[in-house]
């Protein structure tokens, strides 16, 4: 029942194929499933989520409709990899794809047999039944007319499996249009928290609900929203009171999660830029889950899967707000395939194990182990630096690098630590710098391909001129309030008390007010 998903290539494609899928697979649901209600299977109480970002587990949403056999099977794979945490769908259409009559023996399925292996469960409850679509949306996709049905529907999956399932996501990336149609909308997706937050709660006040579940893809019209923008627009429509925690789905097919910070958009800087809106509407407590995150076989080989999923699992754990990361998924599809969604397994289509599957087993018992290079920035503990923001990364060729909510530390060979105001890093690693000189009188040199400096005050923020600008600047200039600009002919720079320029054959010329 899982559609494409929407990445940064093949937008368009993916969202028609998504929607034909989309309608298909309802009628298949309620054709598939007797309206008439199963007996209630009990099974002893699951154990809770860790919510640290050690806990390991696996998504698996295609594991809803198996046989038993098959199902049992995944399960047993899953406990061969030492995962103790598994994350299930609970789709509304095919529970009750006719109103007033549902049917919960898939779902049971899956949970009770979960549950009877001592697993933590995290349900993720989706899908818009054809009666329950709002104006203008499909089935499964579509959002539901009324927040208040959903509501009421999730508080029955609450009470239903009270004491087996430990956490419950609000919807899927409801911020990309293959999931919310006719297009994202942050405040009817605010909605459904607003009315299932309390209910389940009132159900199960031990469960953790989760609200965003929102999938990193970039800005496309209105059609897809940046999950930085989308979170915003929740805070906006009153979410704060009605989540206990955020998800997020750190997809990048061919970047790693910490290669990513220096990169505009890319998934660590989304999850950063995330943390400091919930910082500032008052959720620093709350943490963030990496709900499900994968690499596929078709776009590497099997070496570079678990390149890729070592960095997720070794480099998550370095961030203090970040909660369980959940690795998707159990089990090729159509190992081989050239098909991004038939090969994100940790096994085979024949249930052999890829070489992610063995490193996970290992990984998960003692813990993922912390890298050298964090346990050396981890002896930095001087308060004055802020809290930290990103996991270390590698900046430039040999040095590394963390950025902290004031300063930026940096690891330079033959130099030691040296630091930066958070702002002037940001601007230095988007121009592929690394530190010269220390920041000192309110500017530093940064040594890249082309050299520069980069001046910075709270009152002036930070900006950027190339190396002949920081050979010819006077301290009478004060500090830069523009970056360097090519204007009719010439290079430009504003300070506070002047400005400086550059024409060919004629040199610099410094201007004073």
């Amino acid at each position: 029942m899982r559609a494409r998903r929407i990445r940064r290539s093949s937008r368009l494609l993916t969202f028609v194929v998504a929607l034909v899928t989309g309608v298909v697979t309802v009628a298949a649901i309620a054709l598939a499933l007797p309206s008439d209600t199963p007996r209630k299977v009990t099974v002893a109480q699951s154990a809770a989520i860790e919510p640290r970002p050690t806990t390991i587990g696996i998504a698996d949403a295609d594991i809803y409709g198996m046989s038993e056999a098959d199902v049992d099977r995944t399960l047993r794979a899953m406990g061969n990899t030492n995962v103790k945490t598994v994350r299930l769908m609970i789709p509304w259409a095919g529970v009750e794809p006719i109103q007033g009559q549902l049917n919960w023996s898939m779902v049971d399925k899956t949970v009770n047999a979960a549950a009877a292996r001592g697993m933590s469960i995290l349900g993720f409850i989706n899908s818009t039944p054809a009666w329950a679509v709002g104006p203008g949306g499909l089935p499964i996709s579509g959002h539901p007319a009324s927040a208040d049905a959903y509501g009421e529907f999730a508080a029955k999956v609450a009470a239903r499996y009270k004491g087996k399932i430990a956490a419950y996501e609000i919807w899927n990336e409801p911020n990309a249009v293959q999931f919310w149609t006719p297009s994202p909308d942050p405040a009817a997706y605010t909605a459904l928290l607003r009315a299932a937050y309390p209910r389940i709660k009132a159900v199960d006040p031990s469960v953790t609900v989760i609200g965003g579940v929102v999938g990193s893809v970039v800005d496309w019209g209105n059609l897809i929203w940046n999950p930085v923008r989308f979170l915003k627009g929740m805070y906006e429509a009153g979410a704060r009171d009605y989540m206990d925690a955020l998800s997020f789905h750190p997809y990048h097919y061919s970047l790693k999660f910490s290669d990513g910070v220096p990169v505009a958009n890319s998934p660590v800087q989304q999850l950063m830029e995330m943390r400091a809106v919930m910082v500032a509407n008052g959720d620093s407590g709350k943490k963030i889950w990496a709900t499900e995150y994968g690499q596929p076989t078709s776009a590497v080989d099997e070496a570079g899967q678990t390149a890729y999923l070592k960095d997720m699992w070794t480099k998550w754990q370095e961030l203090p707000y970040t909660g369980p990361l959940y690795i998707y998924t159990t089990r090729d599809r159509n190992t081989g395939s050239s098909s991004d969604q038939d090969t994100f397994g940790l096994l085979r289509t024949n249930w052999t194990p890829k070489q992610a599957q063995q490193a996970l087993q290992f990984a998960i018992p003692a813990g993922p182990p912390k890298s050298a290079e964090y346990q050396r920035f981890a002896q930095i503990t001087d308060a004055a630096h802020g809290t930290v923001l990103s996991p270390v990364f590698k900046a430039g060729s040999t040095a590394w690098a963390q950025m902290r909510t004031v300063n930026t530390l940096w690891e330079i060979p033959g130099s030691g630590m040296v630091t930066s105001p958070t702002p002037v890093a940001k601007v230095a690693l988007a121009r592929l710098g690394v530190p010269k000189t220390k920041f000192a009188n309110g500017y530093q040199d940064f040594t890249a391909p082309a050299p520069f400096r980069v001046w910075w005050s709270e009152a002036t923020g930070a900006h950027w001129a190339s190396e002949g600008f920081a050979q010819n600047y006077v301290p009478e200039l004060g500090l830069a309030t523009s970056d360097e600009t090519y204007l009719n002919g010439y290079n430009r720079v504003d300070f506070q008390h002047g400005y400086m320029t550059w024409q060919p054959w004629i040199g610099f010329k410094v201007v004073l007010n």
